[in-house]
């Protein structure tokens, strides 16, 4: 009895000390399809889903656009965070509204959401397009 239960554990033991690596995962798709997730449930009122920006209550607005390629700043992930964060009139702030990781996600998302309009291009030479 004893004997087979040694054999079992150091069965076990053999599988677990594989050297077999795991996958590679995709962190950066991970993190947009977070963020997708939550722009779509906190963003898309003022942004439209397509991040047209053409909706009845920012519509009027004219850096509620995210794939435009004007920006209230100059584009980059940091300013994009700041804005998150912080608000600007009339976007509201959404530090203590979301974590970190979910306005680092949200982030990732618009920069995505960005490059498929028309002032993604530029965006990606490095600079705003105003």
């Amino acid at each position: 009895m004893v004997f087979a239960l040694a054999a079992a554990l150091a069965a076990a033991l053999a599988t677990g000390c594989r050297e077999d690596s795991l996958p590679i995962a995709d962190s950066r798709g991970r993190e947009v399809e977070a963020g997708r997730r939550i722009y779509e449930a906190k963003c898309a009122s003022c942004h439209n889903k397509n991040g047209d920006g053409r909706t009845i209550t920012a519509g009027r607005f004219p850096y509620a656009n995210l794939i435009d390629g004007k920006w209230r700043s100059d584009g980059s992930p940091a300013a994009i965070e700041k804005q998150v964060r912080r608000g600007h009139d009339p976007m509201p702030r959404f530090e203590g509204k979301l974590t970190n990781e979910e306005i680092r996600d949200v982030v990732a998302y618009v920069l995505q959401l960005s490059r498929s309009g028309s002032g993604g291009a530029a965006r990606e030479a490095g600079g705003p397009t105003k």
